[in-house]
């Protein structure tokens, strides 16, 4: 894909593929990583663009297309509205319906081209599975303002992955677990993960933390000055970024109390 956009001083000019199951979009603030996401997403018209889904290195031989989609390109007039898409967005600030419950949101954000919506018995269930993997099944009938920011961040996450099941093109997570304690945000990627491996939606995430992008494993874009910069394997992209982090680390355990 290729994403041309001025932001204030910032000229972000990008043109990579993606083709590992899960890719990590890491760079500084304001290197244009979530612009990046909420252009693919279609929520914003870039200046020049081009993206096409045709991933036949990351989706099951059955649900490969027949040919490249492409759903953004400015050179032909191509712009596929967001809710035609299939590319769910979990934005870094949660932003739930007030009105709706836990519950009636993440029902909201659902398609079911695979199930009959009129099965009542087929469809709660999908819900209370995607409550109880993502730890908030406790949280089913409450409403947003009796929500802590975690607890918001969790659902708004819980929302983009139920969202059509089997029908996404890809999945974008915007930091999606900064704020979260260190053994509930390990849980979640261990889900999401397990999530990916089955349901075979590539994913696209952005994250600042090292530790992180280790963890996941994943394919690394690095971005600076709203360029790319480098990408490949997290151990390759991300070495000296680890190096500096381990020194921290050697640093503050060897400092006095």
């Amino acid at each position: 894909m290729q994403i041309k956009r001025h932001i204030g001083a910032l000229v972000l000019d990008v043109d990579f593929t993606l083709t590992q199951d899960w890719t990590v979009l890491f760079g500084p603030s304001g290197s244009g990583k979530t612009t990046i996401l909420r252009a693919i997403a279609g929520l914003l018209e870039p200046d020049s663009s081009h993206i096409e889904y045709c991933s036949r290195t990351i989706l099951p031989e059955e649900t490969q297309p027949e040919s490249p989609t492409v759903i953004e390109d400015t050179a032909t007039g191509i712009f596929l509205p967001a809710h035609r898409r299939m590319v769910p967005l979990a934005a870094q600030t949660g932003k739930l319906f007030p009105h709706l419950s836990v519950t009636q949101n993440i029902l909201y954000g659902i398609s079911f081209p695979t199930l009959d919506m009129s099965d009542v018995e087929d469809r709660d269930g999908y819900v209370a599975n995607m409550l109880a993997r993502f730890r908030i099944s406790h949280l089913a009938d409450k409403m947003p303002r009796e929500l802590s920011g975690g607890e918001t961040q969790r659902v708004n996450l819980t929302r983009a992955v139920a969202a059509g099941p089997g029908g996404k093109r890809w999945l974008l997570l915007d930091e999606p677990f900064t704020g979260l304690d260190v053994s509930l945000r390990d849980e979640l990627i261990a889900e999401l993960q397990n999530w990916q491996a089955t349901s075979g939606t590539p994913v696209l995430s952005v994250t600042h933390d090292v530790a992180e992008a280790f963890q996941l494993g994943a394919e690394v874009i690095k971005l600076a000055e709203g360029r790319v910069v480098a990408q490949g394997p997290v151990e390759v992209v991300l070495a000296e970024e680890r190096r500096l982090l381990l020194e921290q680390l050697k640093g503050a355990a060897g400092s006095p109390a």
